[in-house]
């Protein structure tokens, strides 16, 4: 184990895939105080049930994606909740199609227990690993996938561009 935030860590070459989702613009001060704008994005996505909006779906990993990073004193980006798609779906309301890039990423496992606190804990680790090594801040995403059907005890894969 690495630590008891994050179980395993490794480099894996992900293909270019697709995903359609809902974005916000925010800044890591304002999402590192646990304030942010990204926990009541998560309650409005699964509230207002938007993930019925997103047509041709592959499969039903949710993915929280990371993009669009400026580089100013707040470190301004892109967060957005959506599903991972085939070609030629239609995009509804505030959809937005996401070109996730073929490419290396560092993958993070988190421990085991509730998404939101061990998603939050990773990055805390993840912030301190770019520290010492090279992330690209082209896009970045979690996977939520089968391990997370209970929210309370989750495990959550992040992918970090390198």
């Amino acid at each position: 184990m690495l630590t008891d935030l994050v179980v395993s860590q490794k480099v894996v070459k992900v293909n270019e895939f697709t995903v359609v989702g809902v974005p916000i613009r925010t800044d890591e001060p304002v999402e590192e105080t646990g304030t942010g704008l990204i926990p009541e994005h998560w309650q409005t996505f699964y509230k207002q049930q938007l993930a019925n909006k997103i047509a041709n779906k592959v499969n039903g990993n949710t993915f929280a994606l990371y993009t669009e990073f400026e580089y100013n004193q707040k470190m301004d980006f892109t967060f957005a909740l959506g599903y991972e798609v085939l070609p030629g779906g239609e995009l509804k309301d505030d959809m937005r199609e996401f070109i996730i890039p073929e490419g290396e990423y560092m993958v993070f496992t988190t421990a085991i227990g509730p998404a939101r606190q061990v998603v939050v804990e990773a990055w805390a680790y993840i912030r301190e690993w770019a520290k010492k090594n090279h992330r690209a801040y082209k896009i970045d995403f979690e996977l939520y996938d089968e391990r997370c059907i209970d929210p309370e005890y989750s495990q959550v894969d992040i992918y970090v561009s390198i």
